[in-house]
């Protein structure tokens, strides 16, 4: 409980540090001479807020004279902890003797603060006041100074703190973190000795389990690699805690030695350990794990096959998949889910080359692992099997391959593909062409080559292909799909005048908006309407320059046939304010079909403008107030209109 009053102070004291320490970080650098001026201020009567940014200019330029002033500062408490910030990075030993000096003096939290500061300086010299301090009645300031003697980490001072664990129950836990902290500083000084003596000694007294853990980790991280000897005894301890402080320090110190412990030790665990066994040995990642990972994975009595397979993709190479494979094919879905995903993970171009050369002689579920693994591994090796199978007479198989290209095919071979839209020979052949076409021309290198591939066989298709044909060019896009898509729109039949102006209606770049506006102005007249609302929607939503847009909707309005695509145009123009759309909306509003939109345009338009063009909005709000029949847009017009009025 008293450690926990001491930690909340100490987070008091950094929260009430960091304002100021932010403040600090603000100032230019100090000038020679400012640490007189800072001095000046703290024995001025300046505000509380200068004198602490006093403290803290004084922790970076601080020498010898500001030591004694600080020092006054100690028993403050609205200044104690700005001055101890102030005093603690000063090397002057004068500091030392400054704080040890405040200590019979202080009390309370003032009294913590100094003592938390001795620790941070590591003060030797302060040993026999800070024992005497570990019996102080008051706890916060006995767990503060138990604190600091763990920061202090020599013989005599964890021989203090040692005893406080068994001889002061309320302090227990202040002085097992003190251990703990002298054991880390001990490490980290290369006291390697004296760190296991310390962490050995707390993992044999009686501690709550999360400080025996803590003490040891500890243990088996000073020994390094002779720590393993402890990790293999505790895999065996019944302890759930130990057990999983084993684990933790065999990823952490790693290699050949705790692999080959790990395995050793495997036989004589049960179940849950041996599955949480495997899964460190996988992130070991050590050779010598492979043979009983694979034997683990073979095995259907295993209890730990599921994670075996799992760790495969880890440990596993070109020898794991035949193992795989037949996991792979199990009717356990779990298991087979995970083989397949280890099969798609193992790592080596051999485990490529070995699954291609297996896809020619399997048969059955197998076979469609290894199809769908050759798609999703990329597998070029495999593409004559994949072209061959994709008419195997087995519908899965054909599905499976169809797919498989679509992840795997080239340029070259995209050929093949196209055939088999455009002479599909099994009645399921279309679709899943169709299909393995939208993957696979989504990785094309070239796509005007591509695209120039699909328009050739446009005359020899069927509608319904030659339709496809058209999607899959808006699929690919780029300018020679656009001019093929474009020519088709004016084709003769409907239904490709329908797919190719559908088509462009939801192309994805701008480029395509003069295609549009041409088909609108002088393409089929039946889809007209189509063609120029896809113009409007290019504007409206992809990428354009602002100069552009606003001109693309001039050009749908003067292009526009119904009220309806004015409308569209308008609303656009009030997305993107300016002058140019103000002027643009104000010539609707004497068309009666579009002037409510007109006005509502102009209006939103004028809001956002109105300072920088007052007098052109004053004379579009005059008449859009006097057109408007809804009221709000007829007030916010007049508003406007007065507000231009008075620029």
């Amino acid at each position: 409980m008293f450690a926990r009053y001491v930690f909340v102070w100490t987070v008091a004291f950094c929260l009430l540090a960091a304002p100021a320490a932010a403040l600090l970080a603000q100032q230019p650098p100090p000038s020679e001479g400012d640490e007189a001026r800072q001095i000046e201020i703290l024995q001025s009567d300046a505000p509380l807020f200068d004198k602490a940014k006093a403290c803290q200019m004084l922790a970076v330029i601080g020498g010898q004279d500001c030591i004694p002033v600080l020092a006054e500062l100690l028993a403050d408490p609205q200044l104690a902890h700005y001055a101890r910030f102030g005093l603690e990075p000063n090397p002057d030993p004068a500091v030392d003797q400054a704080l040890r000096s405040s200590l019979d003096d202080l009390d309370g939290l003032l009294l913590v603060g100094v003592i938390n500061s001795i620790g941070v300086r590591r003060d030797r010299e302060a040993m026999e006041s800070l024992k005497g301090l570990t019996t102080h009645s008051d706890q916060q300031v006995a767990a503060a100074a138990l604190a600091a003697l763990g920061r202090l980490a020599t013989a005599e001072a964890i021989e203090v703190v040692l005893a406080a664990i068994a001889d002061q129950p309320a302090l227990q836990s202040a002085a097992v973190d003190a251990s703990l902290s002298a054991g880390d500083l001990l490490l980290a000084e290369g006291a390697t000795e004296q760190a296991i003596e310390l962490y050995d000694a707390l993992v044999e007294a009686e501690l709550a389990p999360h400080y025996t853990t803590a003490a040891l980790h500890g243990a088996i991280r000073a020994r390094g690699a002779d720590g393993l000897s402890l990790v293999v005894e505790l895999l065996t301890d019944e302890d759930s805690d130990r057990f999983a402080v084993a684990l933790g320090m065999a990823h952490e110190l790693g290699g050949p030695q705790v692999a080959e412990a790990l395995i050793d030790a495997f036989s004589d665990l049960p179940t849950q350990r041996r599955k949480l066994i495997v899964y460190v040995l996988g992130d070991l990642g050590q050779p010598a794990a492979l043979p009983v990972v694979l034997e683990l994975a073979g095995s259907e009595t295993s209890d730990v096959r599921l994670p075996a397979v799992e760790v495969l993709a880890q440990v596993g190479d070109a020898d794991a998949i035949g193992v795989l494979l037949e996991a792979a094919t199990a009717e356990d879905a779990a298991l087979s889910a995970a083989a397949r995903t280890s099969l798609a993970d193992l790592p080596g171009d051999d485990v490529d080359a070995r699954l291609g050369e297996l896809i020619a002689d399997s048969s059955g579920d197998q076979r469609l692992v290894l199809i769908e693994l050759a798609g999703l591994r990329r597998i070029a090796s495999a593409l004559p099997s994949l072209l061959q199978l994709a008419d195997d007479q087995d519908r899965r198989v054909r599905t499976a391959a169809m797919r498989a290209l679509g992840l795997t095919i080239g340029l070259e071979q995209l050929p093949a593909l196209i055939d088999r839209l455009v002479a599909p020979t099994t009645a399921d052949a279309t679709a899943t062409a169709k299909e393995a076409l939208d993957t696979a021309l989504l990785r094309m290198p070239d796509r005007d080559v591509a695209a120039e591939l699909l328009i050739q066989r446009m005359p020899e298709a069927s509608m319904a292909a030659r339709v496809d044909l058209l999607g899959l060019l808006g699929v690919l896009g780029g300018d020679r799909a656009l001019e093929g898509i474009a020519a088709a729109a004016r084709a003769p039949e409907d239904e490709i005048q329908d797919a190719a102006t559908r088509v462009l209606g939801e192309w994805i770049t701008a480029d395509a908006a003069p295609v549009l506006l041409e088909l609108a102005k002088t393409g089929p007249e039946k889809y007209r309407v189509r063609t120029l609302r896809g113009y409007i929607r290019i504007a409206r939503q992809l990428d354009v320059p602002l100069d552009e847009r606003i001109e693309m909707c001039r050009r749908t309005i003067e292009a526009a046939r119904r009220p309806d695509e004015v409308r569209l145009a308008l609303e656009v123009l009030g997305r993107y304010p300016t002058l140019a759309g103000l002027q643009i909306a104000a010539e609707q509003l004497d068309r009666p079909a579009v002037q409510q939109a007109a006005a509502a345009a102009a209006v939103t338009i004028a809001e956002k403008i109105v300072n920088a063009q007052p007098a052109a909005v004053a004379t579009v709000m005059e008449k859009a107030a006097a057109v408007a029949t809804d009221a709000e847009v007829a007030q916010k017009a007049k508003n406007l209109l007065r507000r231009a009025q008075r620029q």
